[in-house]
């Protein structure tokens, strides 16, 4: 009988334990972990060695007042006239431009405005996309290859 009492003693006190260390708030994190306040789509990421980099991207707000209802569902919306700037190596800006009507921007571009001046096969460079929407800033990574 003793043994069973110290048993169940033992499986309560280990779970008071793992109860009391396995809950922590963090309150203060080093770099806030925000939502994007819009939906960054790219397309284009390989181009020739001689060519120009055409690459496009679509900035959408997502409407989700109609998620409940399997009719409606989410929305998007395409954000006009919001200015992005475009860097590489997260300083140097290689572009700035504003989205249209559909909320696209089209980034063009030589290999040489990226900073490869003798872009080889397997030779990439990654661009970051960077804006502020609803007073949140936002930043999308796209890299773009030679072919």
């Amino acid at each position: 009988m003793k043994n069973i009492q110290y048993k169940t003693f033992g499986a309560l006190l280990m779970m008071v334990c793992f109860l009391s260390f396995s809950c922590t708030d963090a309150e203060d994190l080093a770099t806030p972990n925000v939502a994007s306040p819009v939906l960054v789509m790219v397309e284009g990421s390989s181009f020739p060695a001689d060519g120009e980099i055409d690459v496009m991207a679509k900035f959408l707000e997502l409407d989700k007042s109609g998620i409940l209802d399997h009719n409606v569902g989410i929305d998007s919306i395409p954000v006009m006239d919001l200015p992005i700037t475009v860097y590489v190596n997260q300083t140097q800006e290689v572009s700035s431009l504003v989205t249209d009507q559909e909320g696209a921007i089209m980034l063009a571009l030589t290999w040489e405005e990226l900073g490869l001046t003798a872009a080889n096969t397997g030779d990439q460079v990654r661009l970051e996309f960077t804006g502020s929407y609803k007073n949140v800033a936002f930043r999308k990574y796209h890299t773009v290859r030679v072919d």
